[in-house]
């Protein structure tokens, strides 16, 4: 509230968000998000990011034209207790899903809500850490896409009504990828281009 970063404001808040989240990459801090609904859109995230919610209750809406999250070339990547809401609005030729990572050295993404991503709930692009404990729904391709992934553990998370895979792991070329998916639960899952 300081910066000026409020709940339920009827206004795209995508500038204010990104200097607090910068400034608190700076100084090495947790950003804790009070209860509302927050619209933003277009976000790169800075090398260290830490936000956490108040589980159902914490909301970032996804305002429409690019992108909502993008990490790229991160250190660490920490959501605990927020819900992201796509809306089902369209993204951006380039993103891949609504909260898309490549390259982070270490992803933890806890008992959060994914819905309404026009694309995949989670991208995961060359990443370590761990899913857990999330609802993915509505998703128009898949819940949780993982690509050459380098140490992921997938677990305990609940997967529904998405329509072109629930958890999808590949990888471009041969190699290890030590991925760990275990005690989800995956249900009402389309195959919507024949995989």
């Amino acid at each position: 509230a300081d910066a000026g970063f409020l709940p339920d404001a009827p206004d795209d808040q995508s500038r204010k968000f990104a200097a607090i989240l910068q400034k608190a990459s700076d100084t090495n801090q947790p950003v804790f998000l009070p209860p509302g609904n927050y619209v933003v859109s277009n976000l790169k995230l800075p090398k260290r990011v830490r936000i956490s919610g108040v589980s159902g209750a914490s909301r970032i809406v996804y305002g429409g034209d690019g992108f909502l999250f993008l990490a790229e070339d991160t250190d660490v990547l920490a959501l605990d207790g927020v819900s992201f809401d796509g809306a089902n609005r369209p993204l951006g030729e380039l993103s891949q899903g609504l909260l898309d990572a490549r390259r982070v050295g270490k992803v933890s993404i806890d008992s959060c809500d994914i819905a309404g991503a026009a694309k995949n709930g989670l991208t995961l692009e060359s990443c370590a850490g761990r899913v857990e404990r999330n609802a993915i729904s509505g998703a128009a391709d898949a819940a949780i896409w993982s690509v050459e992934g380098r140490g992921i553990a997938i677990r305990d998370n609940d997967i529904s009504d998405c329509f072109n895979g629930g958890i999808l792991v590949h990888r471009w070329q041969a190699g290890a990828d030590n991925t760990l998916i275990s005690g989800n639960r995956v249900e009402r899952i389309g195959a919507r281009n024949g995989g």
